[in-house]
């Protein structure tokens, strides 16, 4: 079972070491990693409102995910887990209630996923999600058909 607990202020490190973890083997490949930089861009981008912190069943802290949402459609703005919590089904079932309740609203879902980050966008495709876009380091996403 995945719990999950609203994000705090006192959350900035923690969401800064998942990212870190999730994140750094793709940034590495598009940028190269410089820890000051990423730091510069958590410091900026870090808002605990629209993020939970996902944790087991034991209450250890496994990732994070940040969602936001409008009258049409509920984005997904990061779904993050450390390495430890990846490959167990847990991003799966996150993501299967996310569909779930865009569906209830009757919304469209959709996210945008690093072009180099293969093992999640199977993971999206599997899960109905489609290519609707893309820029240059990123394909968008999305289930526009809610039912």
């Amino acid at each position: 079972m995945i719990l999950s607990r609203n994000a705090t202020d006192d959350d900035f490190e923690l969401t800064y070491q998942i990212k870190k973890t999730s994140l750094k083997p793709y940034i590495e490949k598009i940028w190269g990693w410089n820890e000051e930089v990423q730091l510069d861009f958590h410091i900026k981008d870090f808002k605990p409102e629209g993020t939970k912190i996902l944790r087991d069943e034991y209450g250890n802290d496994i990732g994070l995910l940040s969602t936001s949402e409008d009258d049409t459609t509920l984005h997904i703005n990061n779904i993050l887990l450390r390495n430890t919590a990846q490959g167990n089904g847990i991003g799966t079932a996150v993501l299967s209630d996310l569909i779930e309740q865009a569906k209830s609203g009757n919304k469209r879902i959709e996210l945008q996923v690093f072009k180099v980050n293969e093992r999640a966008k199977k993971l999206y495709e599997r899960l109905g999600f489609r290519v609707v876009g893309q820029t240059e380091l990123h394909y968008q996403m999305a289930i526009t058909d809610p039912r």
